[in-house]
């Protein structure tokens, strides 16, 4: 941090997401936004990254649909830094006027007044001690249920999970309504209620807060702060349904851990048994010319899986699962796997749906696997 501040002259820095928050999991990425004096000159900003980071870091530009970044792994730690241009505004004050600033920069810099957001609402109560109860009790929630995602595949919303904000709304929502905060029984409450949310509902940490998202959208999470807008509309309808089917499985198993006297996490963060589920897979194949080209080949395709699942939706693969990390990786290309489900297309079928995804993604290749040439997906 104190090498990108003095790269970063005049800039203000901010930590986001769950290392802001306190509940990051072992090894997740650092999220930070740098909010610089305008106009900002990328490859001025970049190349000071690249001079303040150790030998040996590498460094890749982003070029987002919204606001630029940079990403780069120091000292073992994946980090992903946004880059907010302020214009005329003081970079100190820019949190406080995003919405001046405009729709991109104010939803980047939402990312700190979100996480901040959620926080208040937890400690929100009429005695201190309350207050740091329930910021205690939502710390571990989160943590736990952020692990859980993450063993179940669910925490990637280009894949068609939640993104880490509204698993952070969701915990914050359980812990403001619990009448327990015993760490098993918070748990069991998480799970039993989102398993019977009727979807079709907006949830927003503000039960009172304005709907938003379409309302033909599976699922409506909102973010806590303006731009209010939907953080969940990455989840169709087949992912929906693995959510809720997960969420069910999630709140029998810590029930039961918990009748019988059990830590409930091992099972909790255990890989689902997938095998078991999908009789086929769409495998996609993302190759690059040389290891310094694939991070961009991989956005790409991240970047269009959602495009992907709904193709393969409208083909009537309604049981399909995307899994978020690759099950095989190279220097030069990985391989990520989507489940088809209990009665999958033949290869010939898959063929003309991915087609025209696949057309305009160059060095990826997508093709029919049976079920058992997958390993344990994790």
């Amino acid at each position: 941090m104190a090498r990108l501040e003095a790269a970063l002259p005049g800039g203000v820095l901010h930590v986001t997401g769950s290392r802001r928050l306190g509940c990051a999991l072992p090894g997740g990425d650092l999220d930070l936004v740098a909010v610089l004096p305008g106009p900002v000159d990328l490859d001025a900003v970049e190349a000071r990254v690249r001079s303040a980071l150790p030998e040996g870091s590498r460094v890749r530009r982003v070029e987002a649909i919204r606001v630029p970044g940079l990403e780069f792994c120091a000292a073992g730690l994946d980090v992903d830094l946004t880059i907010v241009d302020a214009g005329a505004t003081p970079p100190p004050q820019a949190v406080a006027r995003r919405l001046a600033l405009g729709e991109a920069a104010a939803m980047a810099l939402s990312a700190v007044t979100d996480a901040d957001a959620v926080l208040a609402a937890v400690e929100a109560a009429p005695d201190p001690a309350g207050a740091t109860r329930r910021r205690e009790a939502f710390l571990m929630l989160a943590r736990s249920v952020k692990g859980w995602a993450r063993a179940k595949g669910l925490d990637a919303a280009p894949f068609g999970g939640l993104p880490g904000l509204a698993w952070l709304v969701l915990s914050a929502r359980t812990v403001r309504e619990a009448p327990d905060l015993d760490p098993g029984r918070l748990l069991a409450s998480f799970f039993g209620s989102w398993a019977a949310w009727d979807w079709r509902r907006p949830i927003a940490l503000d039960p009172s807060a304005p709907a938003v998202g379409a309302p033909e959208d599976p699922a409506r999470v909102a973010t806590p702060t303006p731009p209010l807008r939907s953080c969940s509309d990455g989840v169709g309808a087949a992912a929906l349904a693995t959510l809720s089917e997960e969420l069910y499985a999630a709140w029998e198993a810590v029930e039961a851990a918990l009748a019988a006297g059990r830590d409930p996490l091992p099972e909790l963060c255990a890989p689902p048994p997938l095998h078991r589920r999908h009789a086929a897979w769409a495998v996609i194949t993302v190759e690059a010319p040389g290891p310094e080209a694939l991070p961009a080949a991989v956005g790409r395709v991240r970047g269009r899986m959602r495009a992907l699942l709904s193709a393969l939706e409208r083909a009537g693969v309604t049981d399909l699962r995307a899994w978020p990390r690759a099950f095989d990786t190279g220097p030069r290309l990985c391989r990520y796997a989507v489940g088809l489900g209990q009665r999958p297309p033949a290869a010939d079928e898959l063929r003309k749906v991915v087609g025209p995804w696949a057309a305009g993604l160059h060095g990826v290749h997508v093709e029919h696997v049976e079920g058992g040439a997958v390993p344990t997906l994790r």
